[in-house]
């Protein structure tokens, strides 16, 4: 009799157990959570990471924060003497996520020749990663991916 109970002891712990761990994986299901940490570029980071390159004058690696299965147009955009009509070197350019709807984010941008100024950003997936897959300034399309049209 004691080895049943020993038995029963250990299927409700087992069963306990079991509907736990169920639980925490439906919840981190529902809030977004990554059980396993894998996280990827957001829209917001990867438009900071794009900022913080204009403001570095690092214009020769803003090509990095497209779209990289669109070859044809990271190559249009790696030069750095692509971005010197709209950015000008020395230049701190403040800007501000205004609003991010699915893929499109619209910031404001101040600096230079722009006086918070609309940059429309169209993002896309690559892996876990967002890349920029077109960017509009005052509604003029500046860079736009063949890929995605």
């Amino acid at each position: 009799m004691k080895e049943m109970s020993m038995t029963d002891s250990t299927t409700r712990r087992i069963k306990i157990a079991f509907a736990i761990l169920t639980t925490i994986l439906i919840l981190s299901l529902f809030s977004g959570c990554d059980l396993f940490m894998a996280k990827g570029v957001t829209i917001e980071e990867r438009i900071d990471m794009f900022m913080k390159d204009v403001n570095a004058g690092n214009y020769g690696n803003l090509y990095t924060h497209f779209h990289p299965q669109d070859t044809q147009q990271r190559q249009q955009v790696a030069s750095a003497s692509f971005w010197t009509p709209y950015f000008q070197q020395g230049t701190i350019y403040s800007y501000k996520i205004q609003t991010v709807i699915l893929d499109i984010a619209t910031v404001t941008v101040t600096g230079g020749v722009w006086s918070s100024t609309p940059f429309l950003f169209t993002m896309a997936k690559s892996g876990d990663d967002y890349y920029i897959k077109k960017l509009a300034i005052s509604g003029a399309t500046i860079v736009e991916s063949y890929l995605f049209k």
